[in-house]
């Protein structure tokens, strides 16, 4: 998996949830930003949240690194 992460993301056993299978998820992992984004905790739970359920993403709009590397991500995937 790009980005120095084999089997999955730091803390995210062996994968991310709500993710699997999803389309240019190499291209969004290689992203110098979104690594590291990913790398800072308070970004990776909120992630790992709104993967699971992406209305919780209003939890997290006063938070703008959350807001914007998950549009990034989202963005990429669609």
């Amino acid at each position: 998996m790009p980005g120095n992460f084999p089997g999955g993301m730091p803390g995210m056993g062996r994968g991310m949830p709500g993710m699997v299978g999803m389309p240019g998820l190499n291209e969004i992992l290689s992203d110098p930003e979104v690594l590291a984004a990913m790398q800072d905790p308070e970004v990776m739970v909120a992630f790992q949240d709104v993967a699971q359920n992406v209305a919780n993403m209003s939890k997290y709009q006063s938070n703008p690194r959350v807001v914007k590397i998950v549009s990034q991500i989202w963005r990429s995937s669609i």
